[in-house]
């Protein structure tokens, strides 16, 4: 893994370091990755949706997200972003301080990360990924409290999982994936009757 340590932990460094200005362009990132596929990518935008971060933050997060597993399902070899969307800068500043925060963690997630059940990295397999994560971005775009964390969690398990082949790490993201789908849909469907409780009982 020691090849995939210095992609994962060197990538966004190296495009923060090798810009003059106060704001990158995504352009810039995402050239970045070419070479690399999606995980790091997910991986990048996932990281942005599980920290703590007032509405509608996560939500605009979420739709590179959607484009990027509508790639992956349509058997993209590597992530890329409408011009409208590459033109969009982001401050050198902020992505100096995700990789001093995701540095340490990014390290020891790679200590566990090996290649195994390695056909669910096959490019067949890799569609299906992508529709998962399309369905968790989805739901991350919908306004109901905290029905983002649990879906980006299980994207940013699935990009390790991606960036380290490892198949088993992938299955446990779309398994986390889909107990935060589980989990808004509830919601949705408690929140419906409890109104509809309310109604009948003053109406």
């Amino acid at each position: 893994m020691d090849q995939q340590k210095i992609i994962t932990t060197q990538v966004i460094e190296d495009v923060v370091n090798k810009s003059s200005s106060d704001r990158v362009p995504l352009r810039d990132l995402i050239d970045a990755m070419d070479s690399i596929g999606f995980g790091l990518a997910m991986m990048i935008f996932s990281l942005g949706i599980i920290v703590p971060l007032p509405p509608p933050f996560p939500s605009v997060i979420a739709i590179p997200l959607l484009i990027f597993s509508a790639q992956m399902t349509f058997g993209y070899s590597a992530p890329k972003l409408p011009k409208r969307f590459c033109d969009m800068t982001v401050k050198r500043s902020v992505l100096a301080m995700l990789v001093q925060k995701s540095s340490p963690i990014i390290r020891k997630v790679e200590r566990i990360l090996k290649p195994r059940l390695l056909f669910m990295t096959v490019p067949f397999a890799e569609k299906i990924i992508g529709l998962f994560v399309l369905l968790f971005s989805s739901f991350i775009l919908l306004p109901i409290p905290f029905s983002n964390l649990i879906p980006g969690l299980g994207v940013l398990i699935i990009s390790f999982g991606l960036l380290g082949k490892d198949g088993l790490v992938i299955i446990l993201g779309m398994t986390v994936g889909m107990t935060g789908v589980f989990i808004s849909v509830a919601t949705i469907i408690l929140g419906v009757e409890a109104i509809s409780f309310v109604k009948s009982f003053l109406f």
